[in-house]
């Protein structure tokens, strides 16, 4: 993103798809950009990498139009990007406090966030936050009616805008329409909590197209479909068939950027980085941890599990160390609020009843770091310990992998991580006990050099293969298909 440009609406309608391929339009709760108040003026920052760094190329490629939040209550109306020669235009939602509070914070924070991720003693669900819910998916459906051009495609992405496919639908019924689920999709008996159950089902059966990280969740889903709203549904085509309508559910694992990642790895900057790490931590053994502060990331469990390995492993004392990395988020929520008084607590017992000869079992790092630090990080580390609860997928198992370049650290990684069916070679463990976590530990610490190289020589091949820009346009291409083929010309969308 070279620019900006504050133009109106001319550019962006202009902007239409060159030969490869339908102009391109994206819903996201949030822009992948913001807005820096510095000395009385206003600048845009880029937020995003990864996912959002795919949109930005596909829409430069394609033109197109980008509806977001900006993230706060101030925002301008549109932008066209790049600024020197623009292809598409960012559109901005509109959001009034009301809708920051009983939307975002209330409806997607408190209440389906939750309950995604199976963690119903978490959710909180009122009136309130589903009207507010209703009318802000409205809001992205009206703007995206305005902008798309008959043969533009649509991609709405993840839970916040679940009902944006079916409200589309009503007033441009000849889109084709997909949205893919970043989060995890929870069993029948789970969902069925949601007071608005049938009413999120409706809103998301509206797209052509709708994707899942795992076939666990698509089958979770379909099930939904099938047992709460009583909907004819061919499981052997994965398909639900509704209004006439045959809507694609498929899975489609999540990628990264694995060139973006190694490349950083080699550099010698980042390499220098990863030197001064390890001379600082003066430990043989670095485990990691990286995660946001979040319920769902295990990181109390994790943190359970690494006490128990020194209490079983006094030989190991003095030799590893925990780096734990903790981004800070959704600071605004008791319950993040509560989990990280609970964490500073713990990591303050670990700390105090193991520490000694001047070695400190676990450095924890409550703060943001950009690409390169992140990547000196995973190549400073031996092992890493990503321990959510419940996962979409785990994006930094992934990154762990492809920034190692040596093949000598192990990934040690939940089994309930959407990545844990990809990532088979990694060494899967129960997050829930802490004698399993203590074990692995061990097994990684001690595993032979061999069998470390081979394993993640078999991840990040995996990782290679089905990177962030082959997820993208295998959505891209099964949506088409879906939208306009017969139903035998994508019957198969699901596998690779």
């Amino acid at each position: 993103m070279n620019g900006t440009n504050a133009g109106g609406a001319a550019v962006s309608r202009e902007t239409h798809a060159n030969g490869h391929g339908r102009r391109l339009i994206v819903l996201s709760n949030r822009a992948p950009i913001r807005l820096v108040h510095e000395h009385g003026r206003e600048r845009i920052e880029p937020t995003v990498g990864g996912v959002g760094s795919t949109f930005l190329r596909l829409l430069e490629h394609n033109g197109g139009v980008w509806v977001a939040w900006s993230g706060g209550p101030k925002t301008p109306t549109r932008l066209l990007l790049p600024g020197d020669a623009p292809r598409f235009a960012l559109v901005f939602a509109s959001l009034s406090e009301r809708d920051i509070s009983n939307y975002y914070y209330g409806m997607c924070n408190r209440g389906l966030w939750p309950l995604m991720h199976y963690m119903i003693s978490n959710c909180h669900f009122s009136a309130a936050f589903w009207n507010q819910y209703q009318n802000v998916n409205r809001t992205f459906a009206d703007l995206a009616a305005a902008e798309a051009l008959p043969d533009d495609q649509v991609w709405v992405q993840d839970f916040h805008l679940a009902l944006v496919p079916k409200m589309l639908r009503e007033r441009r019924p000849g889109l084709p329409i997909g949205i893919f689920w970043h989060v995890p999709f929870p069993p029948e008996q789970l969902f069925r909590i949601l007071p608005w159950r049938g009413e999120l089902l409706t809103g998301m059966l509206g797209a052509d197209l709708i994707g899942f990280h795992t076939h666990a969740y698509v089958n979770h889903f379909l099930d939904c479909c099938e047992r709460i709203m009583g909907i004819s549904v061919d499981r052997d085509a994965g398909e639900v068939i509704v209004d006439g309508r045959r809507v694609r559910v498929g899975a489609f694992p999540l990628g990264i950027p694995a060139d973006y990642f190694a490349g950083l790895a080699g550099s010698e900057r980042v390499q220098e980085r990863t030197e001064r790490i390890r001379r600082a931590l003066r430990s043989p053994v670095v485990v990691l941890g990286v995660d946001r502060l979040d319920y769902t990331k295990g990181i109390i469990e994790r943190l359970a599990g690494f006490e128990r390995f020194l209490e079983n492993n006094p030989a190991y004392h003095r030799r590893v160390t925990l780096v734990l990395i903790a981004v800070p988020s959704r600071t605004k929520v008791a319950d993040y609020v509560l989990l990280k008084r609970q964490l500073d607590e713990q990591v303050g017992r670990v700390v105090g009843r193991f520490s000694s000869e001047g070695w400190v079992p676990i450095r924890y790092l409550y703060t943001q770091f950009n690409a390169e630090e992140l990547v000196s990080y995973y190549q400073a580390a031996d092992i890493a310990l990503l321990t959510p609860l419940r996962d979409g997928m785990n994006l930094v198992a992934k990154e762990f992998v492809a920034s190692h370049l040596k093949d000598d650290a192990v990934l040690i990684l939940s089994e309930f991580a959407g990545a844990a069916e990809e990532l088979t070679e990694a060494l899967l463990v129960n997050p829930y006990d802490s004698d399993a976590l203590a074990r692995r530990i061990r097994q990684a610490i001690e595993m032979d050099p061999a069998e470390k190289a081979s394993r993640l020589r078999a991840l990040r091949a995996k990782i290679n293969a089905n990177d962030l820009q082959y997820w993208s346009a295998r959505f891209l291409n099964a949506l088409g298909e879906s939208a306009f083929a017969p139903r035998e010309s994508f019957a198969g969308a699901s596998g690779r």
